[in-house]
Order: C-alpha cells, then structure tokens, then sequence
C-alpha cells in the first residue's frame, strides 16, 4: 500500500475518500440525536459534518472540501432523505462553501468558532432561499431568526470543536505529508 501512496494524487484521492466516509458516518449520527426534543425546529441538525468540511478546506484544499461536501450531501440525500431534502441541503451547503471561501479570501482575523458560526448561518440562509424558490410562501423568512439564533449555538458548539481539534490535525497532516 506504500507503493501505491507514493503518487501524491492517489494519496490525495485515498484521503478524500477516508475524510468523506468519516463526514457520512458523522453525518448519519447526526441523524440519531434526539435534537427536535431539544431544539424544536423542522429539518434542524447539529452540523458535525461541516468540521470535516473545514478541516478539508484548511488542511487540503477548497477544491477537495467542495467535492467531499457535495459527495456527502449527495449521498446522504440518496440513501436517507428525498428530492426536497436534497435540494434543502444542497442549496445550504453552497451558501455554507461559498460563506467559507469568502471567510478565507477576507483575511485571517476569523476564529473557527467564527467560520462555524457564520457558515452555519450561510447554510441556513441557503435553506430559506430554497423553501422560498420551492413553496413561495412569504412567511418562510420569518422563520430565519430563529434558525440564526440555533445557527450561533449550534456553529458555536462545531467552532469550538474545531479550535480543539485543527492544531492536533494540522500537526498530524504536516508530520505524515498528507498535504
């Protein structure tokens, strides 16, 4: 397997797919916890996956974090949602994406609990528009307070795992050449 690792691009590629596997195994966990009993709000979730998303984006490249994001939420969709979840959470993570590559065209002054939180609240933004384009109903937006309110939470809570884990992996991927 050594051999084989050698290529940088099949090293690449073997690396996106181990990182996209542990973003689907977040993922569905993510639909294991009981969060509509503590957050009462249709179609919410934690956001674990984004912290692979990140951590793909810092540590690899935006490219690379673009496809595992669309892989996971493709396949995701595939296995356990619908056309109209699909598109939900599809159109959120392109704003969420879009959000972090703004993020990190902006500047450095951005803590990972400030990128989680303001990609989380992207995603949101993203799901609203998408209600909008698909039931047109003009009382949707006023739904959007409440989910940036859980977007702050939420982002805030994936932030901090970030800043804990990021310079523990960032040393782990300099210390193995997996950049």
């Amino acid at each position: 397997m050594s051999i084989m690792l050698r290529d940088s691009r099949t090293k690449r590629l073997c690396l996106d797919a181990m990182l996209l596997g542990v973003a689907l195994m977040l993922s569905y966990l993510e639909t294991l916890l009981p969060l509509g009993a503590i957050v009462p709000l249709p179609g919410f979730r934690l956001g674990l996956a984004n912290l692979v998303v990140v951590v793909v984006f810092c540590l690899i490249s935006p490219i690379d974090a673009l496809v595992v994001s669309a892989m996971r939420i493709l396949i995701m969709g595939l296995l356990f949602g619908s056309v109209t979840s699909l598109y939900f959470s599809a159109l959120g993570g392109l704003c969420s994406f879009l959000m972090l590559f703004l993020l990190s065209k902006i500047g450095r002054g951005c803590s990972y609990f400030g990128v989680s939180v303001l990609c989380a609240a992207a995603h949101n933004t993203g799901q609203i528009i998408a209600a909008v384009t698909l039931f047109g109903v003009s009382l949707i937006p006023s739904y959007l307070p409440a989910l940036l309110i859980a977007s702050v939470i939420y982002g805030g809570i994936v932030g901090s795992l970030l800043n804990l884990c990021m310079p523990r992996l960032s040393a782990l991927f300099e210390g193995r050449g997996l950049r």
